[in-house]
């Protein structure tokens, strides 16, 4: 792995759970592509038109990842999981996330693929 890869994905993954970004529609728009697929926790798929429309209206979740695991799977593609407890107000829900990143032409890495899974406890990342 390139050095600095990991930390950088794993900035970009955590960006993703900050409030401040998750509120900014054009810092989202910049780290997802646009041929984004997300099948959330609930069994959903959204594309990125649906993330850009309802992240920013969520007012409330907190979110702390664990360690990530990250894996170059090419030089221009990465695979990062890891664990996450997600809180608004009372209700408090764990997750285990996988996400694929993507280098664009431009030297970007752009999430193209997220996936969330309640966390049973039956493993960990």
């Amino acid at each position: 792995m390139p050095p600095g890869l990991a930390a950088l994905l794993e900035s970009l993954e955590r960006a993703l759970l900050d409030p401040a970004v998750r509120a900014d529609r054009a810092r989202l728009d910049a780290l997802i592509a646009d041929d984004f697929t997300e099948i959330g926790a609930s069994g959903a798929v959204f594309g990125k038109g649906d993330v850009l429309d309802r992240l920013p209206e969520q007012i409330g979740p907190v979110f702390e990842a664990g360690p990530m695991r990250i894996h170059a799977v090419t030089d221009d593609v990465a695979r990062v999981a890891y664990g996450v407890t997600r809180r608004d107000g009372t209700d408090v829900r764990r997750s285990l996330r996988a996400s694929w990143w993507r280098r664009d032409a431009e030297g970007a890495w752009r999430m193209v693929f997220h996936q969330g899974t309640p966390d049973t406890g039956a493993g960990t990342i």
